[in-house]
């Protein structure tokens, strides 16, 4: 089963289906609006990503969680682009080097030492790759690029993200539109 077919299935079954004016259609009322209203919330945020807004990135990124149970793919991007704009969110607070620290030890504090975790050390990997570099830097000037750089990061990760929600998407049109022809 696909993932835009188990994303069917479920929100299928948790709001049921309901007949379409009446004949004997069904539509799938919750499918149809995240069609519907998923590529808007898309544009919101590649204009936060180009406007360098990332605390409004990283709030209104949380509203796709749910995309996470569907597709690997989703869940990998999804946490990455997660954690990237928390930690962009976090340094662009204070942009100096003296804040990077403090950065740096609140989340040393929060994850504790280096751990790998057991299904998800390619995830760890990108945490402390991005903590070793925020102990690396040594002026203000330093911290500035590392912060377009995760801010790049970030835009690929979104771009590889909105892709794979696109043909998902598409594969949900597939569906619905079989679904209307039974």
């Amino acid at each position: 089963m696909t993932p835009a077919e188990r994303f069917y299935k479920y929100f299928g079954q948790a709001y049921g289906q309901q007949p379409k004016d009446d004949s004997s259609k069904t539509q799938n009322e919750f499918v149809e609006e995240f069609i519907a209203t998923v590529p808007d919330i898309i544009d919101e945020l590649e204009t936060n990503l180009i406007k360098h807004e990332i605390r409004e990135f990283y709030i209104k990124i949380k509203n796709l969680k749910y995309l996470c149970e569907f597709s690997e793919e989703f869940n990998r991007f999804w946490l990455l682009m997660r954690a990237i704009s928390g930690g962009l969110q976090r340094l662009l607070e204070e942009p100096t080097k003296d804040h990077a620290v403090d950065v740096y030890v609140y989340y040393y504090k929060q994850y504790g030492g280096r751990r790998k975790l057991r299904y998800e050390s390619w995830f760890e990997n990108h945490r402390w790759e991005f903590l070793d570099r925020l102990t690396k830097l040594t002026s203000d000037e330093d911290l500035n690029d590392f912060i377009l750089e995760k801010i790049d990061a970030l835009t690929s990760y979104f771009q590889l993200f909105k892709k794979e929600l696109d043909y998902f998407i598409k594969e949900l049109k597939k569906i619905l539109d079989a679904q209307s022809e039974k």
